[in-house]
């Protein structure tokens, strides 16, 4: 995912984010717990959960390499390799919350990400190395992947999942 300016990232976050709310807002809630959504038994209540916790992650890499740690990538206790058991656990974490509270948290995860987002410089955001903790790449590449790629991901497995029903 290439962006040719912060503008043109803040769009693309917003217009994802958008075409996943509107989406998912154009089912009935009373589906958003019905099994089989994503896998056997990922839900509609699943997704905005997940979508919420990687964004929250990407705040905490964020914010512990601002002051000058060295964030756990992806997660305390999990390798790049072992995302699909990451996931898990993020699935069992937020299994159990009302449908209408990770709502909430999905609004308030995207309003502080973007937030976050807004204010960086495009030197910040573009420039390979420019944070410690990122290494040789931008911050674009954590920044992209946990909002616009996965929104517009959620989306596809929500098309996917409607078509199925038909």
């Amino acid at each position: 995912m290439k962006f040719a300016s912060k503008e043109d990232l803040l769009e693309g976050i917003e217009d994802e984010h958008r075409t996943f709310v509107e989406l998912a807002g154009s089912i009935p809630r009373t589906r958003y717990k019905e099994e089989g959504v994503w896998g056997d038994c990922w839900t509609i209540h699943d997704l905005f959960a997940h979508l919420t916790e990687w964004e929250q992650m990407f705040l905490r890499w964020y914010w512990e390499g601002l002051r000058g740690g060295e964030p756990a990538l992806p997660a305390p206790g999990f390798k790049w390799n072992q995302t699909p058991e990451l996931n898990r656990a993020i699935w069992r974490k937020y299994r159990w919350k009302s449908t209408k509270k990770v709502l909430e948290e999905f609004e308030a995860s995207y309003k502080e990400i973007l937030a976050v987002a807004r204010k960086l410089s495009p030197d910040e955001l573009f420039a390979p190395g420019h944070f410690a903790w990122t290494r040789k790449n931008a911050l674009v590449t954590y920044l992209g992947a946990n909002t616009f790629s996965h929104y517009r991901t959620a989306t596809k497995i929500l098309r996917r999942w409607l078509k199925q029903q038909r």
